[in-house]
């Protein structure tokens, strides 16, 4: 299955101020990753947190799937 990345609007702003915007859109995460699991971007001397918000599975009118990743930034509970 195919899986993409979306950002909430504080994680796209968060990540275009600290220029984290090239990592995240080279990130390739599989379906493995759960609701909740940390994802941590290398910035500087650091790591930058994001968590997994939610997970989406969109099927085309083909059949063929793609899980979304919504990641957000702050790090805010995922709710199960």
């Amino acid at each position: 299955m195919e899986t993409t990345i979306e950002l909430t609007a504080s994680a796209r702003l968060f990540a275009e101020r600290a220029q984290l915007l090239p990592w995240l859109e080279r990130l390739r995460l599989d379906e493995w990753v759960s609701k909740g699991d940390l994802i941590e971007i290398p910035a500087g001397n650091q790591a930058e947190t994001f968590v997994v918000l939610a997970r989406r599975i969109r099927m085309e009118k083909d059949g063929a799937c793609t899980l979304t990743l919504l990641l957000d930034h702050p790090m805010r509970s995922a709710q199960a």
